[in-house]
């Protein structure tokens, strides 16, 4: 069965889902459409390309992903649709589709009726897009191609390394509060080199990572490298965000004992 995920700014509370799914149905109700996130926060590029980045790989092959973060936010962005590490994507190109991987997109512009203005891309234009792709049609039947390097750009937040410190950044809050880094457990190891280590943010201070959060008693702090391979900051039973003041863009340093 064909699929389309959904990710959106939307939230629960109004009739924006379920018409954009109603849109997808209508068109083939064949089509099993799963939510990835309505939650995103509202014209957060970063956070929809955070929530997207982590599941979509975990989807079939030629699985569709409608996204519909800020779709609105800049009268100059492009609808398109793009086939990226054997996915589809159908969105605003407003700068999310290029947090998303390093590889080569390919892109077309979806076309649409100047003439008409339109509030509700998602249902009147995304979805027809979405269905086609599920169905088997082929990617360059939807509008004229676009170089790969027209994409708008965003950049995600890079690591500042020496040989002996690692700079990283908080990239995103999860619901729980945990504060996610972009320190993967790979970039850790290659420097690590069996040394000794201090995390370092705010006033506090570690020495140690848990394999899960329950290596620490409620209301602890636990330092742990989650499913996603990145490391994370948490408090068992409690919220890190809050007791620990941190956020988005928060500053984690990672300091290594020289080598002898």
């Amino acid at each position: 069965m064909a699929i389309i995920t959904f990710t959106s700014d939307f939230g629960n509370r109004d009739h924006y889902v379920a018409a954009v799914k109603a849109k997808i149905f209508n068109y083939n109700s064949n089509i099993q459409v799963i939510d990835i996130s309505h939650n995103v926060e509202h014209f957060n590029i970063a956070h929809g390309a955070f929530v997207l980045n982590s599941v979509f790989r975990d989807f079939p092959k030629g699985t569709v992903h409608l996204v519909s973060v800020n779709s609105l936010g800049d009268m100059a962005d492009r609808f398109v649709a793009m086939r990226l590490e054997e996915h589809f994507f159908i969105g605003t190109d407003n700068g999310l589709f290029s947090l998303l991987s390093d590889k080569t997109p390919i892109i077309v512009e979806l076309m649409v009726d100047k003439n008409i203005i339109n509030t509700f891309p998602e249902k009147n234009i995304f979805a027809f897009a979405a269905v086609s792709l599920a169905s088997g049609k082929n990617i360059y039947d939807l509008g004229p191609t676009l170089p790969a390097d027209s994409l708008r750009k965003m950049h995600n937040r890079k690591l500042k390394v020496t040989k002996n410190l690692i700079e990283a950044n908080v990239i995103h809050i999860d619901a729980y509060g945990n504060a996610i880094t972009n320190i993967s457990k790979k970039n850790f190891e290659e420097m690590r080199m069996d040394r000794e280590f201090n995390i370092q943010f705010g006033r506090e201070e570690f020495h140690s990572i848990q394999s899960v959060y329950d290596q620490v008693d409620s209301g602890d702090c636990a330092v742990i490298f989650n499913d996603l391979g990145l490391l994370e900051i948490a408090i068992n039973s409690g919220n890190a965000s809050n007791l620990m003041g941190l956020n988005y863009d928060s500053i984690i340093r990672i300091s290594f004992m020289p080598e002898i």
